[in-house]
């Protein structure tokens, strides 16, 4: 027999009692798929639902998803005690999570982005102040010196809407700054399983020992290592288990909660898939190395997913990690997460060493960033890395990290091995490759000729004309490229690195997406110019990202980018930002001009506030909106200029004819 429930109904104690009742009577059912998350069945209800459940004892196969129910320990506890009924299961999904709410340190959290705000509406104020023609503070640079040191739970970094308006700075902060980026829409109940639900789940689970297939989220419950310790010991009874997700992330349960998890799950040594996630949960180093020990046990593993970050591991932790993974020489598929620790180089080191045992590797994604692994750490992660020939899929964040260029040409060279790849996302920003980094990192690169999907940030690197002008070099010999992004904002690039880049660009000639993000650089007319014809060639985008931000171009550079962007017939999203540069009427128009040429535009974001614009070039682009008969979705900027009432009205009578918007979003304040 089949049964399966839906959910996100609304449904009550009442209702979840009765429905558990339904399920006492179902004693010959085989498999259940039960799904009544997001609703508020409570205490009672999920009691009345595990006494119901616990009559099913024939089940082979259980999907029970419970999530985000208001359930407290009690229900925890009843539902444990039926888990342990199941002596027949096989395959079960179980989902208990609850939705993320603040803890202590996500409030410790809270306070540091404030802070950070505080910080970004100082540097928008200084760039401010240089339009005005006032002094200007140091950029801000974003690092791990910046941030608190124990990150609990990742969240949507910083997006937000600011104004400029008179002087002062206004912030409106999105909803997904105030809770975990992972977490529902629906505001956090305050009910969790704590250590007794979680103690009794896993003494009822330790009875499921036929268990091969097993998937067990339990996230956001406030467990400490009371609960996780009975847990951990479950799981060392499941000795035919060969795929396993487990989630315990943001809970509380430390080193010894860590510890016997893994000595449990030592025991699953049939293991081929795991997914592993223990993120955010005060494990430090002992913790880890038990973690590192257990990894070594799972010799036939082939596809693991390892999230460890946002603990508080150092070097030991990391190097007893990289011990135990350094035995799964069978992986073909391996996602690792250990960013925003306390790493240095030797723990990065033995974590390179463990990479280069990986010969069978296709798709990697390797995430340490937020650490303080420094030139040593990541010439050995190089080192390793470049063993790994057989790569088709790689993503690689090692941001945030104090490298210096010789970690770079290290990580460089091993990029020249990849021959095979396709898709390559690789972040190396907010740390000081410079001009001789970027240079060998592009050597490397260019040894890359199957890419066809790239995502590449360095922005934050001290990188001038001379590293942009090696990238550039690199980019050229990627011809088979579809998809690509580049990030090198906030350097040093003048006007020979832009137009580097530009010539390169010029040559991959299957572009049909572009990101380009060279904003707040050193560029003036000349390399605006440069870049802007070149990339006129690029005539089959139908998706363009273009950041000039914060640069030096006046009209002459405006007027060719505005040329160029009149070659684009069929682009249909177009994202624009020629913002906080010296651009008067003249280059206004010629973007005007350009612009009212994408005729096929659907999605427009459009950023030319803080320049030097008056009526002729306001009313120009006007007149290009006109063009715009397909566009849904509008966000256009053209606040701090001087478009006064004539430039005003022309924008309107242009926007009039964009009779399909759905969104729109217009900021021209200072009119």
């Amino acid at each position: 027999m089949n049964c399966k429930y839906k959910s996100g109904n609304q449904i009550g104690h009442d209702g979840a009692s009765t429905i558990g009742a339904a399920l006492g009577n179902f004693k010959f059912l085989t498999n259940l798929k039960f799904y009544i998350w997001c609703n508020e069945i409570g205490d009672k209800g999920a009691q009345n639902i595990g006494l119901g459940l616990s009559n099913c004892t024939q089940l082979t196969n259980l999907e029970f998803d419970i999530r985000y129910n208001q359930i407290g320990h009690d229900g925890a506890s009843t539902i444990g005690a039926a888990l342990g009924n199941f002596k027949f299961l096989t395959n079960l999904k179980f989902d208990i999570s609850r939705e993320g709410s603040p803890t202590p340190q996500w409030h410790f959290y809270q306070s540091s982005m404030i802070w950070l705000l505080i910080m970004l509406a100082s540097h928008l104020y200084s760039r401010s102040s240089v339009q005005n023609g006032a002094s200007s503070l140091p950029p801000i640079r974003f690092g791990p010196s910046l941030l608190p040191r124990r990150p609990l739970v990742t969240f949507t970094f910083l997006h937000g809407i600011f104004r400029n308006k008179g002087g002062g700075i206004g912030f409106e902060p999105p909803i997904s700054l105030l809770r975990p980026s992972d977490s529902p829409t629906r505001a956090a109940q305050p009910f969790e399983i704590g250590d007794k639900g979680a103690q009794n789940i896993g003494l009822g689970l330790s009875n499921c020992t036929q268990l091969t297939n097993l998937e067990f989220d339990i996230k956001y419950n406030q467990i400490g290592h009371d609960g996780a310790s009975t847990i951990g010991a479950a799981l060392g009874n499941f000795k035919f288990l060969t795929n396993l997700k487990f989630n315990i992330s943001c809970n509380e349960i430390g080193d010894k909660g860590a510890q016997n998890i893994e000595l449990g799950l030592s025991n699953c040594t049939q293991l081929t898939n795991l997914e592993f996630n223990i993120s955010g949960d005060k494990i430090g180093n002992d913790g880890a190395s038990t973690i590192g020990a257990a990894l070594g046990n799972f010799k036939f593993l082939t596809n693991l997913k390892f999230n460890i970050r946002c603990n508080e591991i150092g070097d030991k932790g990391a190097q007893n990690i990289g011990l135990g993974l350094s035995n799964c020489t069978q992986l073909t598929n391996l996602e690792f997460d250990i960013r925003f620790n306390q790493i240095g180089h030797d723990g990065a080191s033995t974590i390179g060493a463990a990479l280069g045992n990986f010969k069978f590797l296709t798709n990697l994604k390797f995430d340490i960033s937020g650490n303080e692994i420094g030139d040593k750490g990541a010439q050995n992660i190089g080192l390793g890395l470049s063993n790994c020939t057989q790569l088709t899929n790689l993503e690689f964040d090692i941001s945030y990290n104090q490298i210096g260029h010789d970690g770079a040409s290290t990580i460089g060279a091993a990029l020249g091995n990849f021959k095979f790849l396709t898709n390559l996302k690789f972040d190396i920003s907010g740390n000081e490759i410079g001009d001789k980094g970027a240079q060998n990192i592009g050597l490397g690169l260019s040894n890359c000729t199957q890419l066809t999907n790239l995502i590449f940030s360095s922005d934050r690197n001290k990188i001038g004309d001379e590293g942009a002008s090696g990238l550039g070099s690199a980019l050229a010999k990627c011809i088979n490229l579809s998809n690509l992004t580049l990030d090198l904002g906030k350097n040093q690039i003048g006007d020979e690195g832009a137009s580097g880049l530009g010539s390169a660009l010029a040559k991959c000639i299957n572009l049909s997406n572009l990101t380009l993000d060279l904003g707040e650089n050193q560029i003036g007319d000349e390399g605006a110019s440069g870049l802007g014809s070149a990339l006129a060639k690029c005539i089959n985008l139908s998706n363009l990202t273009l950041n000039l931000d914060g640069n030096q171009i006046g009209h002459d550079g405006a007027s060719t980018i505005g040329k160029t962007l009149g070659n684009f017939k069929f682009l249909t999203n177009l994202k624009f930002n020629i913002s906080f540069n010296e651009i008067g009427d003249k280059g206004a128009q010629n973007i005007g001009l350009g612009l009212s040429n994408c005729t096929q535009l659907t999605n427009l974001e459009f950023d030319i506030r803080g320049n030097q614009i008056g009526h002729d070039g306001a009313s120009t682009i006007g007149a290009a909106l006109g063009n715009f008969k397909f566009l849904t979705n509008l966000k256009f900027n053209i606040s701090g200029n001087e478009i006064g009432d004539k430039g005003a009205q022309n924008i309107g009578l242009g926007l009039s004819n964009c009779t399909q918007l759905t969104n729109l979003i217009f900021s021209s304040e200072q009119i």
